[in-house]
């Protein structure tokens, strides 16, 4: 199995903010470093994530698929990304199923991009903060 990037992230998705910090820094209760510092680890830790998602899909290991989006849901709920929540849902649904198909090799790639321009995002708005 083989996944492609795919460009279905329209190019205006790229300006708009595609998650919110108001829970982080209601759970750091203000605190600015702490809050920093839970964006780093989303830096660091969300792109392995989804890279080992893309890589036990080419094995068609959908044991693995479904415990890494399973452990991303609250992740997303907690920085407010609901463009990809349901497809996060669907993944690990899929995943159960234990069938790979074109559907899920999309959700996947689209869960990619969008986390890969919230990375970017994140890095960019670090600054600010």
């Amino acid at each position: 199995m083989q996944i492609q990037n795919n460009s279905e992230i329209k190019t205006d998705t790229a300006t708009e903010k595609l998650y919110d910090l108001c829970m982080i820094e209601n759970l750091c209760r203000g605190n600015q470093e702490q809050v920093k510092q839970m964006i780093q680890v989303f830096i660091e830790e969300t792109p392995l994530a989804v890279e080992n998602i893309k890589s036990a899909y080419k094995k068609s290991d959908f044991v693995v698929i479904k415990k890494i989006a399973h452990r991303i849901k609250p992740v997303l709920s907690y920085y407010a990304i609901v463009k990809i929540e349901k497809d996060i849902q669907l993944i690990e649904v899929m995943a159960e199923e234990g069938i790979a198909s074109n559907e899920l090799e999309q959700k996947i790639n689209k869960v990619d991009d969008v986390l890969n321009l919230i990375v970017e995002q994140m890095k960019t708005n670090l600054s600010e903060l």
